[in-house]
């Protein structure tokens, strides 16, 4: 049987606020794609144990990982150290134990991974890059079939190499990387096997839905264009198909749709009248871009019972956008915000602090634009720091943008450390504006 793992990745601040949610989607895919092929899977959410800490969560871990032999485990970039840590449990318990590690921080960064755990404690036996819903159902068949005996290694080892986005190491200990490539219709997934997440400590009230995969726009600070090089749009036809799925389950009263939904404006007006014509009353929030939503789209947005947009706004200075290619007009956010405001719809605005060509001057320039947006209680804001994740162009191209990352522990690559200096602010400049924005942002925390 199989046992797949999301690692705890909730701040303390995040638990039983709208900010919890679901586990990372990936989990409950691939458990659902097992369940279709017969493959016995089970999902273990650390997140659901909220209550323990750290000792009493590593004694569930030894209690829930008998009787598997197979573990796969996913990792953001700041989780990838739990999830180590996990496989070494499993490990200790029985080294014969395998350990696949997926996820978007071990899509880029597994070379590192596999080399420096070949010359330490060999935890990691695969790594599955990327969209992982075919290579992980291979790998899985191929790890449960006889091949695994030890006569017909070369014959397991054949098999593995035309995996497409698999990494691991050889039986002649060297690194051997497949190619991997978009081959994932969305509209073909099985829906997410929410059913397989346990009840038994704590129950999700707000579930995550993914609309689409990939991203047109090229944000310095984000991986999601580098994960998935294709942008991909799935049907409403199999988005209703999951909401209904979700009422099904009776425990969820929220629902969350990602990425942009307003990439594609027929799409976008598709999804609001799907809400309208089916009758869906359950309430929801979506990721946008406002700087293109008009009158009548917020009106639209409303009447399908839209709650809540989130919209990342970054910086109301243009050099700064501009720098980090986000290609988008403070002013016509600003009139987005106004439309959604006059429909009554919650807006949650994300700010990033510290970009490159960010100044002192320019982020003057930010707070006083935020003063200026129409937000008032029911709204709120965020403002992160500048975070290289592994995969986005801060990460490769450090260079171009004459940074200098300093902060080496991924475990602060939360948004909420800072991790990298760049030419015009250097930490201590920077400290000093964070703590002046999280006292702003402060001024719009919404009440829970």
């Amino acid at each position: 049987m199989i046992l797949l793992i999301n690692p705890r990745t909730s701040k303390p601040s995040e638990v039983r606020t709208q900010f919890f949610r679901e586990p990372n989607l990936g989990i409950l895919y691939l458990a659902a794609i097992l369940d279709l092929n017969d493959i016995p899977v089970d999902i273990l959410d650390l997140e659901q144990f909220i209550d323990l800490n750290d000792n009493e969560l590593e004694d569930v871990i030894k209690e829930r990982i008998t009787n598997y032999k197979i573990f796969g485990i996913t990792s953001l970039t700041n989780t990838i150290y739990l999830a180590l840590n996990i496989a070494r449990i499993i490990k200790t318990q029985d080294k014969e134990n395998i350990i696949i590690l997926g996820g978007p921080h071990v899509s880029f960064t597994y070379r590192d991974i596999l080399e420096h755990d070949k010359k330490t404690e060999n935890l990691i036996d695969y790594i599955c890059t990327r969209e992982a819903e075919n290579s992980f159902l291979q790998l899985v068949k191929i790890l449960t079939s006889e091949l695994l005996n030890k006569k017909k290694v070369n014959n397991y080892e054949v098999q593995l190499r035309v995996i497409n986005g698999l990494a691991f190491i050889d039986s002649k200990g060297k690194l051997a990387v497949n190619p991997t490539i978009d081959h994932i219709k969305l509209e073909k997934l099985p829906l997410p096997a929410r059913y397989k997440l346990s009840q038994e400590n704590y129950y999700y009230t707000v579930a995550n839905v993914i609309v689409n995969r990939g991203c047109p726009n090229q944000c310095s600070f984000c991986s999601r264009q580098n994960l998935f090089k294709t942008t991909r749009i799935r049907t409403i036809e199999s988005i209703l198909k999951e909401i209904r799925d979700i009422l099904s389950l009776q425990t969820y009263n929220h629902i969350n749709f990602y990425d942009n939904i307003n990439i594609n404006k027929e799409f976008f007006r598709n999804f609001c009248k799907m809400f309208i014509e089916h009758k869906l009353t359950i309430p929801w929030g979506c990721e946008i871009r406002v700087d293109s939503i008009t009158s009548e789209e917020a009106r639209l947005l409303k009447e399908a019972g839209c709650r809540l947009v989130a919209t990342g706004i970054e910086s109301a200075n243009e050099t700064v956008l501009k720098t980090n290619f986000k290609y988008q007009d403070p002013e016509r956010v600003r009139n987005g915000i106004i439309s959604l405001k006059k429909n009554n719809i919650a807006v949650q605005a994300y700010f990033v602090l510290g970009l490159p060509s960010e100044t002192e001057n320019s982020f003057s320039e930010t707070i006083e634009y935020i003063k200026s947006l129409p937000l008032d209680e029911n709204d709120e804001l965020n403002y992160f720091v500048a975070t290289p994740y592994p995969g986005s162009r801060l990460w490769d191209e450090k260079e171009h943008f004459q940074i200098t990352i300093f902060e080496k522990n991924f475990t602060k690559y939360d948004c909420n450390h800072i991790i990298f200096e760049t030419k015009e602010l250097n930490k201590e400049k920077l400290e000093v504006l964070y703590n002046y924005a999280k006292d702003i942002e402060k001024e719009y925390q919404r009440k829970i």
